[in-house]
């Protein structure tokens, strides 16, 4: 009978630990990875029911009374408890398709509250209207969807066809009919040579 030294069954068990470790990293680095697909496909239905729910990887769909539809994407959404439960997304990028004219907002930060009507958004948000050739920059935008009213009191950055705006403030109505530059701005208008 053969007689198994000391040393082998030490260098055995150090390699039995080792694997175990390498195993055990592995599994765990797998199922990290499975969670966060899992986050990014996240369809909201239903928002957490307390403020301390973090949800990320978000996408959310709705569509309001004129059948205008929304698809909001953000890396991450909290709701408050409050009465008009605040939605609170980071990073977000909204979709709005209304009669086939899409309309693109992204923010640092926005809060939507009254069934996704009223927003607030801030840090860097852009708005884009490509089929109008519209786009506002600026640092923060309060409104409401439904009645297409809006204002901001920071610095401002439009372009709208070939109008360039620079300002301090706007405020805007009934999406876009009524516009006010509130403090000082600068118009630059490109004009087209015919040939």
């Amino acid at each position: 009978m053969k007689i198994i030294s000391g040393k082998s069954i030490f260098a055995s068990f150090i390699l039995i630990i080792i694997f175990s470790f390498i195993i055990n990293s592995f599994l765990s680095d797998k199922s990290i990875l499975n969670n966060k697909e899992k986050l990014k496909n996240v369809l909201l239905n239903k928002v957490p029911k307390k403020n301390k729910d973090k949800i990320l990887g978000v996408k959310i769909r709705q569509e309001n009374k004129k059948g205008e539809k929304f698809l909001i994407v953000a890396e991450s959404l909290i709701e408050s408890e409050s009465f008009d439960k605040k939605i609170i997304l980071e990073n977000s990028l909204t979709t709005i398709n209304q009669k086939g004219i899409l309309t693109i907002i992204s923010a640092g930060h926005a809060i939507l509250s009254n069934n996704y009507d009223n927003f607030d958004f801030s840090n860097k948000v852009k708005i884009t209207k490509e089929l109008r050739k519209f786009v506002l920059k600026t640092n923060s935008l309060t409104g409401t969807f439904e009645k297409g009213n809006y204002y901001t009191n920071e610095d401002v950055y439009i372009v709208s066809g070939n109008t360039k705006i620079k300002g301090k403030g706007l405020d805007v109505k009934k999406n876009g009919q009524y516009i006010k530059i509130k403090g000082k701005a600068t118009l630059n208008m490109l004009l087209y040579n015919k040939k």
